[in-house]
């Protein structure tokens, strides 16, 4: 047995004592009710004790005493710290960059640009950017495009009025385009 271990036990046994003795004070009060509870408490040092757990949080918090002393003035420690926090850095990085890369792609349905140079190329009916590259852009060369059917002459547009003549247009070239 260490010293450090009859000091542990010495304080156990006073610390029980002392709850021992108030607990008595209070039944002399006729308080019965909190003299069960402080000799319920007085109770546990001495068990801990007696079970090793006074001992075993002794040497736990010796241990934490002295990591806590080598972290603060220990270089190797120091050296740790630095390359936890690097790794720490490193996972987080990687994290913004997977987060930013989450697009069509992981999919099936092709890059976030092609689908959209494929939707404009449609849209405009030319082969835009994305036919220029031999048609594998998404939208079939114009030559290749189905016409699309007449429409049917509104009876605005079969009017011959001066401002109906711009709808007549717009309705012409909106037929062309398929829409």
């Amino acid at each position: 047995m260490s010293g450090a271990d009859v000091v542990t036990g010495a304080l156990c046994m006073a610390l029980t004592g002392l709850g021992l003795v108030t607990a008595v004070q209070k039944a002399r009060q006729r308080r019965f009710l909190s003299a069960t509870r402080w000799t319920a408490a007085a109770l546990f040092p001495i068990g801990l004790y007696l079970t090793g757990l006074a001992t075993l949080g002794r040497r736990v918090g010796s241990a934490v005493a002295d990591w806590a002393t080598d972290l603060a003035f220990g270089l190797k420690a120091w050296g740790g710290v630095a390359i936890l926090a690097f790794a720490v850095i490193l996972l987080m990085i990687t994290r913004m960059v997977g987060g930013k890369k989450k697009s069509p792609e992981s999919s099936g349905t092709g890059s976030t640009t092609s689908a959209i140079s494929s939707d404009l190329a449609a849209l405009l009916g030319d082969g835009g950017p994305a036919a220029g590259a031999g048609g594998s852009g998404g939208a079939p060369p114009r030559s290749q495009q189905p016409k699309p059917a007449a429409a049917p002459r509104s009876r605005r547009s079969s009017r011959a009025s001066g401002g109906d003549d711009e709808f007549a247009e717009i309705e012409e070239l909106l037929r062309r385009r398929g829409i």
